[in-house]
């Protein structure tokens, strides 16, 4: 048999398994076609998005269709992903959001900010069910629960940073503030850095200043992406390399490469100070003329108050006019 009359036989066994009884084996027919993006199943996972009863089904039909993101099937795919971010299984929710973020279709944005609303994590637990739960029970359901629904919001964010539409900026901007979940907080970062909207600077900047220091580091990284668009951020960057942890210091100091010349003086400060270091060494050979090192010094030595610093840059200045 040809290779291409048996990739249609296969092909045609995993089409045969969507109606399958078996949910394993459906969910697996479901994993292979997203897999091999087999265009002509799009139609029946959709169906199975939308009407199938089982939770599991749906849930791998939307990621499923996420991979395919068939482009002459688009209109309806769109419409099946945005319907499921009302699905009443959380996972379905998730992959509803990743699924909108792989197509990356503008129609989509307003449906994800929704998704982005921090109230989701409010959960109701029926009269029914209260009637015959405990309250640390209860509790510890609602924790679970909010949890779940910070997956969703943390899925919305990444597919809005992917989608790179600025219209979503102030959805993110919330996002960032959201105190109750640091995870939340990343995801904004990042994808404001995908976006790359300059208004997104100020808000980066209070973000590396964050209690927890994962996010530091993702307003670190995002900033590195808005490159010189961020220079307002170079001397909070540069107060970030005295940072405890090392992936903070590591994505400062990216960052303020990526900003380059007009962060000259915060990394020649940093040289100064750690003029053993290849990365700032390589930066201020290829960006720093003898006079621009020279302007910067004189800016330094006429500002520092502390006499050690001081010190330093009137000696640097002294050498490099001799050279």
């Amino acid at each position: 048999m040809a290779e291409n009359d048996s990739n249609k036989s296969e092909s045609d066994n995993l089409l045969k398994k969507l109606d399958d009884e078996d949910i394993l084996e459906k969910k697996k027919a479901i994993f292979k076609i997203g897999e091999k993006k087999i265009v002509k199943a799009v139609p029946t996972l959709i169906s199975l998005l939308k009407n199938d009863e089982d939770s599991v089904v749906r849930n791998s039909a939307a990621r499923a269709i996420g991979k395919i993101g068939d482009r002459e099937h688009l209109d309806q795919i769109v419409e099946a992903l945005i319907e499921a971010l009302g699905d009443a299984d959380y996972y379905v929710r998730v992959n509803a959001c990743w699924g909108l973020g792989k197509i990356k279709d503008s129609r989509a944005i307003p449906h994800l900010i929704e998704m982005v609303d921090p109230d989701q994590r409010v959960y109701t637990m029926g009269d029914e069910i209260l009637e015959s739960t405990t309250e640390e029970q209860a509790s510890t359901k609602l924790k679970e629960e909010g949890m779940k629904f910070s997956d969703v919001i943390v899925e919305a964010i990444k597919s809005l940073g992917k989608i790179k539409d600025p219209k979503a900026l102030p959805a993110l901007i919330e996002a960032l503030k959201d105190e109750s979940d640091g995870t939340v907080r990343c995801a904004a970062a990042l994808a404001m850095g995908q976006i790359k909207d300059e208004a997104a600077v100020p808000y980066l900047i209070s973000a590396l200043d964050d209690k927890y220091w994962y996010v530091r580091r993702d307003a670190a990284k995002a900033l590195s992406k808005l490159k010189a668009k961020s220079v307002k951020a170079a001397p909070m960057l540069a107060r970030k390399m005295t940072d405890m942890y090392d992936e903070v210091r590591e994505f400062a100091l990216k960052a303020l490469l990526a900003i380059g010349k007009p962060a000259g003086t915060e990394i020649f400060k940093l040289f100064l100070n750690n003029p053993q270091d290849t990365k700032l060494q390589k930066f201020i050979s290829s960006n720093l003329t003898k006079q621009d090192m020279g302007s910067i010094l004189k800016d330094l030595i006429e500002t520092e108050r502390n006499p050690t610093k001081k010190q330093i840059y009137e000696e640097y200045l002294v050498k490099i006019a001799n050279n």
